[in-house]
């Protein structure tokens, strides 16, 4: 059955964000004109009137996973830790939302299709990921509110580690029912203890 008429723009995000769907579940070899028509409702030649060519759909979907990532990012300006704690329970509840986006950032299917340019880009959203992190801790190490005793690297991996983890439950079949009853909230306190807590007992956090 065709989909009902839509104003161009809405249309273009449409078959964009159906593009990132089929990369995540159905791979590379899935990205067809074909598919993204079928799913979409449109016929195969409806959607070169909206893009020249199927290029031109995955660089869409870059710029649909860009923003989309992006808008996740708090203001790195104010308390770090709470900026930290605001990009995990944003990343989790976009995890839920749109599902397909953790597992493109967590796999190569994007860059696969992207040219050199494209893939660039894809790989800048996830280095930048990364990179917020480390510069977050780096900056309450400074003020003295997170442990000093393991170096700030392993904390990074301890908190991308954590937020795919919490990420990937808040969709996996398997464990639909416990991430039901997941609370993004909780699982960063108890993150942010393990951030805190050195091994003798104390803690870190001046307030």
């Amino acid at each position: 059955m065709l989909a009902k008429r839509l104003p161009a723009p809405e249309r273009r995000r449409q078959i964009a964000a159906t593009a990132l769907e089929i990369l995540a579940t159905d791979g590379v070899r899935g990205l067809t004109a074909r598919a993204i028509a079928e799913r979409v409702g449109v016929k195969d030649g409806s959607l070169f009137r909206h893009f020249a060519s199927k290029e031109a759909i995955v660089d869409a979907a870059i710029d649909a996973f860009e923003g989309l990532m992006g808008e996740t990012f708090p203001d790195p300006a104010g308390d770090p830790l709470r900026a930290l704690s605001e990009l995990f329970q944003r990343r989790v509840a976009l995890a839920r939302a749109r599902p397909e986006l953790l597992r493109l950032a967590l796999s190569d299917r994007l860059t696969e299709v992207a040219g050199p340019e494209g893939a660039a880009r894809v790989q800048a959203v996830v280095e930048r990921s990364v990179t917020f992190v480390r510069e977050q801790l780096t900056l309450a190490r400074q003020q003295g509110r997170v442990r000093d005793d393991v170096p700030v690297e392993i904390l990074v991996w301890t908190v991308t580690g954590v937020l795919r983890g919490a990420a990937g439950a808040s969709h996996a079949p398997s464990l639909r029912r416990r991430a039901a009853r997941f609370d993004p909230a909780a699982a960063w306190r108890s993150l942010e203890l393990l951030l805190t807590t050195r091994t003798d007992g104390s803690n870190d956090q001046t307030h």
